[in-house]
């Protein structure tokens, strides 16, 4: 607070000068006129001496900086606003690379989840936690380390949320955020409200002790709807009787290539599973124009495919070693990233990329405990903002998939040296092994899926 009146009383008071000097020019020679006419006439009058002379600025250049006072409060909350956006996709999409790296691996199992999707969801508990459970989840949810106050996070969620569903984009994002709450829980009108403006959640009251089946199949049913009937059921069995409450989330994206793979030019080709084992597989090719770059110090190369519209795309990190992806993925961090795309030209690239459909569920306890995120989950979490009941968390459930084709992908829930300018002759991108691949917003920035494709 001290910071933001302290920017608005700088930026007044530049602003005031610039326009008092405008002002006081018109001002002087108002008074300068005046000032030549009273002379002529006290010496006519046989008087002497000079009358004083007041710097008064006209009324309509006091209006004048008036307005300009308040445009200036208008540009500058404008952009305080955007840049507590941009703390917030930096602190989900840090929060996402560090659940990334948590998240079970292995050489025969593929990884792919919604880190957008889950930093929502924990966004939400957020809401809710009070005192040490609180500031537990303000570090662990990376707003700290992007420089966010507690007030601006709730705050950036609401605008944020609006944005990045925009109806203007050629690519389909369904986000569902949800709650199921033991119906006999009271949630607080505080909680409620935040829930609906700030995330476009939906919170429902449920039997988990008498009417487990029916909880079980609510759940289902609401996750199929909101994912377009392309995730069919989150859970597979009824839940614990002892469950209280119980975070949803399910994300469904559908874009298409701007440049699509030819059909005819799909055919079996070698992918090495675990970055050791051959097999065929239905290998995509085409010829396009894409970001592209070739970094010696991470030993990857990454290809940015550009979905129909261009503010969704692709990005693969495919390292250059068949077995380097568990490397590259350990060294990875937002800032890395950055740079990478930062890297990238456009030029002419044979892209080579299996066609593949990955489909994965989470529970998200541990891998959250290993991120220092352990309170809500315990019986002294404090989620009084919740409800004046006691509360823990009980389960954090994730489910995504995504399957790439010909024509998109569709999907429910540092220092780099180029090789050459984009006037070169085309270079291949073989996706031929483990690689990395991250869909995200080009802009807002935020990385909606994150993936790892060990084995086809």
């Amino acid at each position: 607070t001290i910071i933001r009146f302290h920017l608005f009383d700088s930026c007044i008071s530049a602003l005031d000068r610039w326009l008092f000097c405008e002002c006081q020019t018109a001002a002087l020679y108002h008074s300068a006129v005046s000032h030549r006419a009273t002379e002529k006439h006290c010496q006519r009058q046989g008087q002497r001496g000079t009358p004083s002379v007041t710097t008064t600025v006209p009324l309509h250049c006091q209006g004048a900086m008036m307005l300009g006072r308040l445009a200036a409060l208008l540009v500058l909350v404008v952009s305080c606003k955007a840049q507590e956006e941009l703390k917030l996709t930096l602190a989900n999409n840090r929060f996402g690379l560090r659940l990334f790296h948590a998240l079970p691996s292995a050489a025969e199992v593929n990884v792919f989840f919604s880190p957008y999707s889950v930093s929502t969801a924990m966004g939400m508990t957020y809401a809710g936690a009070r005192r040490d459970t609180a500031e537990e989840l303000f570090r662990g949810l990376g707003y700290s380390a992007s420089g966010l106050t507690a007030p601006q996070v709730l705050d950036s969620y609401a605008r944020h949320t609006q944005r990045l569903l925009s109806s203007e984009s050629q690519s389909t994002l369904k986000v569902a955020n949800g709650a199921a709450i033991q119906e006999n829980l009271t949630l607080l009108d505080s909680f409620r409200n935040t829930l609906e403006s700030s995330f476009n959640a939906e919170v429902h009251q449920v039997d988990f002790v008498h009417r487990q089946q029916d909880a079980f199949e609510f759940i289902n049913r609401w996750v199929k709807q909101k994912t377009s009937d392309k995730i069919d059921k989150l859970f597979d069995e009824p839940l614990s009787p002892a469950t209280k409450l119980v975070l949803l989330n399910a994300i469904y994206f559908k874009g298409v290539w701007n440049t699509q793979f030819h059909r005819d030019f799909t055919q079996k080709r070698q992918f090495w599973n675990g970055g050791v084992s051959p097999t065929l597989v239905d290998t995509m090719m085409q010829n396009m124009h894409v970001g592209y770059g070739s970094f010696g110090d991470l030993d990857v190369d990454v290809a940015e495919l550009p979905y129909r519209g261009r503010d969704y795309s692709m990005v693969i990190l495919l390292p250059k070693r068949n077995d380097g992806v568990d490397r590259l993925k350990g060294n990875l961090t937002v800032e890395i990233m950055r740079s990478l795309l930062s890297e990238l030209r456009e030029r002419d690239v044979d892209v080579f990329l299996p066609k593949f459909k990955l489909e994965s569920t989470y529970q998200l306890e541990d891998p959250l405990k290993a991120l220092g995120i352990r309170q809500i989950f315990s019986n002294g979490a404090d989620l009084s903002g919740i409800s004046d009941r006691n509360l823990r968390v009980s389960a954090v459930v994730h489910k995504a998939v995504l399957e790439v084709s010909e024509e998109g992908s569709e999907a429910s829930s540092a220092t780099g040296v180029l090789i050459q300018p984009g006037s070169a002759m085309p270079v291949e991108f073989v996706a031929d092994h483990p690689f990395l691949l991250f869909i995200r917003n080009t802009r807002t920035n935020d990385i909606i899926f994150a993936g790892q494709v060990n084995n086809l």
